[in-house]
């Protein structure tokens, strides 16, 4: 703990703090109930793993440009909500999502007020169907400088512009589209 800086140390102390207090109530709620938890959440090492890579995935170089991002396990935790309702809400586009080329689902993290959606964006979200505008492009155009806009469309919508972002939306979603 030393290497690190006096706040990082802090914040390590704190979520450490925390999650040991919620690991401890699973793991006594899971022996009270008669269940093995080290055969429901597997050896500590690798739940600490999975842990992390769920909320604080490595980084990546679009983490540059549309990043940071989170895997639905940690949407999940974030929104307090089942792995099926992230799907239905990505599929619905009331969430961003995106792929790799390998097929893992991505949440860009900066769609989130804290354990919610952005106000106003899913509205403009669904303006893009999901079968004609790729996640990757949509997340693009949301972050980036739009010129009929002359501002990133996603700033306009964290300041309450989300009524303007949508008209211009609807228009780049046609041009997007086709």
């Amino acid at each position: 703990m030393s290497a690190l800086r006096h706040p990082d140390e802090e914040f390590v102390l704190r979520a450490g703090e925390r999650f040991v207090e919620r690991l401890s109530a699973l793991v006594g709620r899971y022996r009270s109930e008669g269940r093995d938890p080290s055969a429901l959440l597997g050896p500590p090492e690798e739940l600490a793993e999975r842990a992390l890579a769920a909320q604080a995935p490595d980084a990546s170089p679009w983490d540059e440009l549309i990043g940071p991002f989170q895997r639905t396990d940690g949407v999940q935790a974030r929104l307090g909500i089942t792995r099926q309702a992230v799907a239905a809400k990505a599929a619905r586009r009331r969430l961003l999502r995106v792929f790799t080329s390998d097929g893992v689902a991505l949440f860009p993290v900066w769609q989130f007020d804290g354990g919610r959606v952005t106000d106003g964006l899913a509205e403009v979200l669904a303006l893009f169907p999901e079968d004609a505008v790729d996640g990757w492009t949509l997340a693009g155009w949301l972050c980036t400088e739009d010129p009929e806009l002359e501002a990133v469309p996603m700033e306009l919508i964290r300041a309450g512009g989300g009524e303007v972002v949508r008209l211009v939306a609807r228009r780049a979603a046609a041009a997007l589209a086709g």
